[in-house]
Parts: structure tokens; C-alpha cells; sequence
């Protein structure tokens, strides 16, 4: 994992704070006193901050700087990586992101960008990695890899393709695919598929979900007919996502694949690698050009305001798909009966990419109540990611003599970092656990036995972690409760199944859960952030009932149940049975309470679907005995 991009010297958010308490607060107060009307109070509010950053140093202040190419900057990049690339005890993978992140900031071309290729098909050839090896070399050759080592990378060729031929056997084919090109990762399990008859205008549906909207919950989903736990009802690819930033030299900024043996660079920026020229195309197409510029930047000022960056994906999402036709996409808006539109208003099977950024378009955004402070300090972020997409992407040159365009980039961002922040939903993926230390911290795992013998516990090896944010038409519409009755499965397709876990009854609400889980906080502290965050008071069994067990305890049945689980040989062949167990007529759900069974469900399903044991066999290569790769490879390094 990469060292994350944000400076607290730089953050926007504590910038704003400092800037309200000396001025801004007393001039916003003046500037307002007289306006009650929410939208002409952002218009003074932008025009009020416009005029103070015509002056304010903020470039300065948060140390903003073009995202270049810097030789410099790649050669300590990869000077760092050699100090980590140690034979018998090198950490091969740690010095990879040293060596990816030099190639990220090398200029094209360069000896500096060649010596990183060059690095990295070492690491390839340490690991047993034979195509990835020669994938390396390719690229280090066509970045002209300086002469006076070309010997020495001639014979490293040799050798791989001497290995790949001879000692086939030996060391047999980990991945069976082409380096350098998109390949799509699979679980070795069926895929999930809706349990029940889809809706007829929308395939990624089970028909028995509808909306519905009242003063109470505002828009909500229900079911129509009793749900078993462990149906799959939804399947839904995201309109926006994106990459965090600690992942930027391990994953395809694209396809999110973890490719970090044969990552190439964008040319525009230090942040964006992907895994083959295909998906490099494809985002730079559908959003990157747009956002190229400014991401860096963005990253590193964003402080506590993390959804605004999937809010800027979002508007360069929605401007490629009018294919930059700034004056197209506002009348399409300002003939858009908002009220008339959400995502079950459109039929996806024919569904054109406006009609697709509509469902986004017209999520919620809360702004009307925000305090002025917050809706103030939003405007300050927007305005100088704006002005920053003014300064150095193409949307300049389109807006620089056209307020009406400029208008519309700064009222879509305003909007959509107001979106995100509120629909953002985390995409994880499954790893294996390899901290015993870590582990031991608690007590009981998923499934309700401790962890005491050293045999391998399958079931408990694997824990969750995000690799992106995203934003979802269908999901951002379902409300949250403290004691959720679905969970998000993210699929390595991309896209996020939606599961029931625990049974649900006939006119039922579906609920998530917003960040804030049961398990993890206090109650009045879980209330206070979901209030901050969302604008709303939560109303659920749990909060109101005050409860301080976040978990039902287990009973003795319950416990003979979950070790009795674990003697199967694997998850695939215990999830029948948990499902089973789970929908025993007259089983008890608690309304207030979570059981060790839907955290179980949850968490076996995410072991199935959002683990990729392809890229787990590329992380455990590090764990390879040296002495048996020694005996085959001749060690190469410099």
C-alpha cells in the first residue's frame, strides 16, 4: 500500500476553518441575514469567495503545483526501492511500489524511466514471474534503455526464456495470461445471479424491490414478497468510482485490477497507472483527461472532504458522455423535470449515457440544510478545484471566454461533491490475514471460536479492504438503519451484488448501514456522526431501544452450530448450510441486535465473490522459499 497523498499542511478543510474564525464567518453572516432562500445564498456565497480568492494566496497556502514529470523525483523513487531490494531478505513487493512510483514520475523516454522498467523485471524474475519479466524488458527497451547495460538486460532475457522452456515443469505457469494487456480476474466460484425474477426495464433488479416514497423515509426501497437470507437482489455496476489513492501504484486506475507487476503510466499525471493501453484509453475517453491535471492536487488538499474527489470523477464522467458539448448538457438539464427522474424511471435495457447520469444527477444533496459554515466551506473547495480545472485542463480553453460554460462546470461540481459525500459507497476486496499478532487482538473470529490452535482457519484468514469509493443510482436510494437487513457484496467485475442478510419479511424496508456500525460505536457518538453526515436523526430499533450490545449473545445452539460449520472444507460447501440454518422457521431476529450468523453470511459471501486467488498467489510469492528460487534463477540485480 502507498503512502497516502494527504498533507495536513495542506488541507483545505483547515484552511477554510482558520480563514472563518478570523473573517469569513462575519462577512457570511452579513451577506446572509436578509437571504432565507438556500440556492440564492450558494450564488452570494460563490461570489463572496470568488472576489476573496482573486487575492487570498491559496496556492501558496495549500502549496498547489502542476502535476509534472519529474527525473528527480523518479530516481529517489527507485533509489528507495534498491535499498528494500536485498537478496535472501529482500522485500520484493515494498520495493515494486518504489519502483512503480519511479516509473509514475519518470519522463517518457528517459534512462530514468528505462532503469525502473529494468528494476522491476528483477522483482519479476526473483518471484518466478517469466512473462511479467519479459514484459518488462519490452517496455524498458522501448524506453530506451541506456546501452552501456543493454548486455546485461540481453542476458536476462535469455535466461527467462531459457527457464520458461526448460524448467516448465519445475516452476509451472502462475498466471495464464498476457502481460501488459486487461484480464479479467475470476473467483473460481459461479457467479452470483438475482434469486428471483428480474425486473422487466431494469436486468440488474429482482422485481419483487419497488420504490416507494413518503414524509417519513422520503425515497425508499421494499420488497413485495418475503426474502430468504442470502438472496441476491441487486447487481449494479457503479456510474462513477474511483481509485484510492494509497492503491495508485498497485491497481489499474481503470479496471481496478491489481496489476503491479506491469503497470504503465499516465503521461499527463504522477497518479494514474493502469494495467494495459487499453484500459489507459478508456479512462482517459470516459473521464481522465478532464481531472488529469488536478488529481494530484486534489488528493493531497482534500483533508475530510473525501467524497468531493468521486465528485469531480463524476462531472468529468457526465461531460465525456455529451461527448464535451457544454451547451448540450445544460439544456438537456434545464429541460430535466427532476422530479419526474430516478432509477427506476429509465429503462436500462436501452438506456443512453444521459439517461444513465440523470439517476446521478438528481441525488440527494442536502444543501438546503447545511449550516451556512459547511455550505461556505464546500464552496471554497469547489471554487478552487475550479478554478484549478480552468488553469490547467481543456475544459479551460471551453470555458475561458464563456461564463455560461464556467457557470455550469462550477454549479456540477457544487453539486456532486454535495452527492458523494452523501452516496459514497466503499468498494473492498478480500485479502488473507498475515499478521498472527494482529489477529490474536481479538478474541473470537466471525464464526464464534477463538483462534487458539495454529491449524489454518479458512474461514478467519480473511479480512476487507478498500480499494475504492464509488457512487451507485440504485444503491445511494436505500436508507440506512444501525441494524441492517442487506449487505453489499463487491464483485471483482466491479460491479456491487446486494444480498439479504437475515430474513425479511412481505412490505419490509431493505436497509444498509452508513459507515457507522453498531459494533463500532457508541450509540450517541454513532447518532451525533450520522447527523453530521447525513442530516438526519437515526430512528432505528437500536438507537432507540439504547441498547450497549451491538451482538446477541450466542446461544448454546447457536455456538455447536458455528463450530460444527467450521469443520467444512471450505466456505463454497458451508454457505448451503449457513443459508439453511439461517432460514429455519421461527428463527428469531433481534431488531436491535446483530447475530454472529449475518455477520458470518456477509463475510463468507465476501470471502467467495470479492477474493481473487490469482492476485492472493501473487502476494504470497514474496513467501516463496529463497533458497529454492536460487537454485533455479541466477541472481540479477544492480
Amino acid at each position: 500500500m502507498s503512502k497516502r497523498l494527504s498533507n495536513k499542511e495542506c488541507d483545505v478543510t483547515k484552511l477554510f476553518d482558520t480563514l472563518w474564525k478570523e473573517a469569513n464567518q462575519h462577512r457570511v453572516a452579513i451577506l446572509i441575514q436578509n437571504q432565507p432562500d438556500k440556492d440564492k445564498l450558494a450564488e452570494l456565497i460563490k461570489r463572496k469567495t470568488d472576489d476573496f480568492l482573486r487575492t487570498f494566496p491559496f496556492r501558496d497556502r495549500l502549496k498547489l503545483q502542476p502535476d509534472t514529470k519529474d527525473n528527480a523525483k523518479a530516481l529517489a523513487a527507485r533509489n528507495r526501492g534498491n535499498e528494500l531490494f536485498v537478496p535472501m531478505q529482500g522485500k520484493y513487493l515494498e520495493s515494486l511500489q518504489h519502483y512503480n512510483e519511479s516509473i509514475a514520475y519518470s519522463e517518457p523516454g528517459s534512462e530514468t524511466r528505462a532503469l525502473a522498467y529494468g528494476n522491476r523485471s528483477v522483482v519479476c524474475l526473483k518471484l518466478g514471474l517469466s512473462q511479467e519479466c519479459l514484459e518488462n524488458i519490452r517496455l524498458a527497451r522501448a524506453s530506451n534503455y541506456p546501452a552501456r547495460l543493454m548486455n546485461k538486460l540481453n542476458k536476462r532475457e535469455q535466461h527467462v526464456k531459457r527457464c520458461i522452456e526448460n524448467d516448465a515443469q519445475i516452476i509451472p505457469r502462475r498466471v495464464t495470461h498476457t502481460p501488459g494487456k486487461y484480464w479479467a480476474r475470476e473467483t473460481g466460484c459461479p457467479a452470483l445471479q438475482l434469486s428471483y425474477e428480474a425486473h422487466a426495464n431494469i436486468p440488474h433488479l429482482a422485481k419483487c424491490v419497488e420504490l416507494r416514497q413518503n414524509s417519513q423515509y422520503g425515497r425508499h426501497l421494499v420488497t413485495t414478497q418475503k426474502l430468504k437470507a442470502g438472496d441476491v437482489l441487486m447487481i449494479e455496476k457503479p456510474y462513477a468510482n474511483l481509485l484510492c489513492d494509497t492503491e495508485r501504484y498497485k491497481r489499474c486506475a481503470f479496471c481496478h485490477n491489481e496489476d503491479r507487476f506491469t503497470l504503465i503510466p499516465c503521461e499527463g499525471c504522477t497518479v494514474a497507472m493502469y494495467c494495459s493501453k487499453e484500459c489507459m484509453d478508456k479512462a482517459h475517453k470516459q473521464y481522465h483527461r478532464y481531472e488529469c491535471g488536478v488529481l494530484r492536487d486534489c488528493w493531497r488538499i482534500i483533508g475530510s472532504l473525501l467524497g468531493g474527489i468521486l465528485g469531480l470523477r463524476t462531472v468529468a464522467t457526465a461531460i465525456a458522455s455529451f461527448d464535451q458539448d457544454l451547451e448540450g448538457l445544460a439544456h438537456h438539464l434545464n429541460t430535466l423535470d427532476e422530479a419526474k427522474v430516478n432509477a427506476f424511471t429509465v429503462d436500462w435495457n436501452k438506456a443512453t449515457v444521459s439517461d444513465m447520469y440523470d439517476t446521478v444527477h438528481v441525488l440527494a444533496t442536502n444543501q438546503k440544510r447545511r449550516s451556512r459554515k459547511d455550505l461556505s466551506k464546500l464552496i471554497f473547495f469547489t471554487s478552487i478545484v475550479h478554478l484549478l480545472l480552468l488553469e490547467r485542463t481543456e475544459l479551460g480553453s471551453l470555458c475561458v471566454s464563456n461564463p455560461a460554460r464556467s457557470k455550469l462546470l462550477f454549479d456540477l461540481l457544487l453539486r456532486h461533491v454535495q452527492t458523494s459525500l452523501i452516496n459514497k459507497k466503499g468498494v473492498y476486496h478480500m485479502t488473507r490475514s498475515k499478521d498472527d499478532e494482529e489477529e490474536d487482538e481479538y478474541e473470537d473470529n466471525y464464526f464464534g471460536y477463538d483462534r487458539d490452535d495454529e491449524e489454518e482457519q479458512e474461514y478467519t484468514d480473511y479480512g476487507e479492504e478498500t480499494h475504492a469509493i464509488a457512487v451507485y443510482p440504485l444503491y445511494s436510494m436505500v436508507n440506512h438503519s444501525c441494524i441492517p437487513n442487506v449487505a453489499p457484496i463487491h464483485l471483482l467485475d466491479g460491479r456491487c451484488a446486494f444480498v439479504a442478510s437475515r430474513p425479511i419479511a412481505a412490505g419490509e424496508q431493505l436497509f444498509d448501514v452508513y459507515d457507522f456500525l453498531t459494533m463500532e460505536f457508541d450509540p450517541s457518538f454513532r447518532r451525533y456522526c450520522l447527523k453530521q453526515s447525513y442530516f438526519f436523526n437515526c430512528r432505528c430499533p437500536a438507537c432507540q431501544s439504547g441498547w450497549p450490545m451491538p451482538f446477541r449473545n450466542k446461544s448454546p445452539a447457536e455456538e455447536h452450530f458455528l463450530l460444527l460449520l467450521r469443520e467444512m472444507d471450505n466456505v463454497v460447501q458451508g454457505l448451503p448450510r449457513l443459508v439453511e440454518y439461517m432460514n429455519q422457521a421461527g428463527r428469531h431476529y433481534p431488531k436491535h441486535q446483530i447475530t454472529a450468523a449475518e455477520v458470518i453470511l456477509s463475510h463468507t459471501l465476501r470471502m467467495i465473490h470479492s477474493y481473487s486467488p490469482v492476485d492472493d498467489m501473487l502476494n504470497e510469492m514474496e513467501g516463496i522459499a529463497e533458497i529454492v528460487l536460487e537454485l533455479i534463477l541466477k541472481p540479477y540485480r544492480y
